[in-house]
């Protein structure tokens, strides 16, 4: 078992087969499950196969019950999403990649807040038009277990697990957020792919395997990628070092900026919340 307590705030475990026990005060929730079936049109060689059934596991809207009052008013949600080790082809493991709806009445898409509680890994966040046609700026995120990062308004996202153990992941939302997977479909997954790469020696045998990044070539245009990492954020209570549940709940109104992305617009800019 794997204790998440300490990074989540709230008293939930993982057991040794990548599920989660949700302990005293905080109802369980039952995952929506990501199967590797559902995902071949989002890689880069859709010939692939993977290990498991299932590839990534979905809780959400997750509350304990004397907060669930608050939160609902709020129009925040609270996820955890889990995502397993091991290689689609010489694709990592990861999540399909989505966009988000709009706020209604405004021409500005709803934010998001994520935060690693166990494991490393990399958001490869994209910037596009209101169409999704055309792409603007790209990012390579890396993050550490308790960092936490903000994906802008009008970014999509995919999250890939380029380690060999499971990635545990938090997150803030709208409510009213609908996800928008079309895109990323359309082109067969993000802008730029995070492979194995193997390193030769001196004697021609491998010595090394790292991950690195190659560009989706199904995109028409394609932005430089840009490597970053994730900045503390004090206005929103955003620290590395307290889970993003516990700051939550001390002031539920520093979430407004997901539930009401308009009246932020010129604090949301991607250069305001990555270090580049």
């Amino acid at each position: 078992m794997i204790n998440l307590e300490k990074t989540s705030g709230l008293p939930i475990q993982m057991r040794d087969d990548y599920s989660l026990e949700f302990g005293a005060g905080l109802p369980a929730v039952v995952p929506s499950v990501r199967e590797f079936s559902a995902m071949k049109s989002y890689l880069k060689d859709t010939s692939v196969t993977f290990w498991n059934k299932g590839v990534y596991y979905m809780y959400r809207d997750i509350a304990r019950t004397s907060d669930r009052e608050k939160i609902t008013a709020s129009g925040a949600q609270y996820d955890i999403t889990v995502v397993l080790p091991g290689k689609m082809g010489d694709e990592f493991s990861k999540t399909i990649g989505h966009y988000h709806s709009f706020e209604e009445g405004t021409m500005a898409r709803y934010p998001e807040v994520y935060e690693v509680l166990y494991g490393r890994l990399f958001f490869v966040i994209q910037s596009a038009s209101p169409d999704l046609e055309r792409l603007g700026q790209v990012f390579a995120v890396r993050m550490e277990r308790g960092e936490k990062v903000l994906v802008p308004p009008g970014f999509g996202h995919v999250l890939v697990n380029p380690t060999d153990d499971v990635v545990v992941t938090a997150n803030w939302q709208p409510s009213k957020n609908v996800s928008d997977y079309s895109s990323y479909e359309k082109h067969n997954g993000a802008a730029y792919y995070c492979v194995e790469s193997n390193r030769l020696g001196a004697s021609g045998k491998t010595t090394s395997s790292t991950p690195e990044f190659v560009p989706n070539l199904n995109y028409k245009t394609l932005p430089p990628l840009v490597s970053a990492r994730p900045r503390e954020l004090p206005q929103y209570n955003l620290r590395a070092a307290l889970p993003m549940y516990f700051t939550g709940m001390q002031d539920l109104s520093k979430l407004d900026f997901l539930v009401h992305p308009s009246k932020y617009a010129d604090e949301l800019a991607a250069e305001k919340l990555l270090v580049i």
